[in-house]
């Protein structure tokens, strides 16, 4: 006989089963950030993302929101972290991923807040998103960023004349172009921008799991890929875009283009993406540094499932590129 109160058998039975379906429901999601409301990669696999430590977060500091005013686009904001001492650091401004229809700096705090403690100064970027702004508004906002950081980054300890761009996903996208608008003063021409950041400045490119050329990304099968372009170009024939050429890195990208470091998961569709830039950037003369996988079953955004080995590695080898081209 049971206790009054208490869930019968079958009641129990079917708690213990609704449990287990939402647990694997979570998991699952963790994978990709390609549900029908898709989420930036941070928030989709908060059990695993990166934390940092108490000794980390006691010494970094997060300074209120700065506002990025940027010529025909809407204003832009920076989150900046950064520890608590006065010798200029070297300057990370990072780009969200997001499918370019989604995310926020804020959602990816525990992973820039992580990057600060290893001792830079990160700016991470709330661009506008798709479809209400279209490409290439958040490079004119990314661009806007950089003249920010050029003008006071110094008084938050960042060194202007050290300056890395990075990103994630739709964000390694357009932080790969971004750093074309800054070498490339045909390229920068063409999209009516003047770059507000000198060349010798932007010391290197950090690019996790990004899609880099147009021509060829759709034989990725990334999931709800249509979705992203369509409403990021405005074209539902998003390859036929007239501008679309001006997003492929592997074309843009000039011999004057920054050292760049690629990673990507080797169980990621955006792979061979990575994989084609690195070959391209190279042939041009580009320093190019990489960390691809092999048997590792390693998807989309691996980089922040903190609790995988691959995932530290990962940001080991980001502190490295950052300090070999620092000096």
């Amino acid at each position: 006989m049971r206790e009054p109160g208490r869930p019968s058998l079958w009641q129990r039975r079917l708690i213990r089963v609704a449990a287990s379906l939402v647990a694997v429901a979570t998991v699952t999601a963790g994978w990709y950030h390609v549900s029908v409301q898709p989420e930036p990669p941070v928030a989709q696999v908060a059990v695993g993302a990166p934390q940092a430590d108490a000794a980390v977060a006691d010494a970094v500091t997060e300074w209120p929101t700065v506002t990025i005013p940027t010529p025909d686009a809407s204003d832009a904001h920076l989150l900046i972290f950064g520890e608590r001492e006065n010798s200029p650091k070297p300057v990370v401004l990072w780009i969200h991923g997001g499918g370019y229809v989604s995310g926020s700096a804020a959602r990816l705090a525990p992973f820039t807040r992580r990057l600060a403690g290893q001792g830079y100064i990160v700016a991470s970027l709330d661009y506008s998103l798709a479809p209400e702004s279209r490409h290439p508004v958040p490079v004119r906002q990314a661009n806007a960023a950089l003249g920010f950081i050029r003008d006071h980054i110094a008084e938050y300890g960042g060194d202007p004349q050290r300056v890395f761009v990075g990103g994630d996903s739709a964000g390694a996208q357009i932080a790969s172009e971004l750093a074309v608008v800054v070498t490339n003063p045909v390229f920068a021409g063409v999209l009516a921008l003047q770059p507000l950041l000198d060349s010798a400045s932007l010391r290197g490119v950090i690019l996790y799991c990004g899609l880099f050329d147009m021509s060829t990304v759709a034989a990725t099968r990334f999931p709800h890929l249509q979705r992203y372009m369509s409403s990021y170009t405005g074209y539902d024939d998003w390859e036929r875009a007239p501008f679309i050429a001006q997003l492929s890195t592997t074309v843009q990208a000039s011999a004057a283009y920054p050292p760049t470091f690629l990673t990507v998961g080797d169980a990621d569709p955006f792979e061979s993406q990575s994989k084609e830039l690195a070959r391209e950037l190279r042939s041009r003369g580009v320093v190019t540094d990489v960390l691809f996988w092999k048997d590792g079953g390693l998807k989309h955004e691996y980089q922040f499932l903190s609790s995988l080995p691959q995932a530290r590695t990962a940001l080991e080898r980001t502190v490295a590129f950052i300090e070999a081209h620092s000096d």
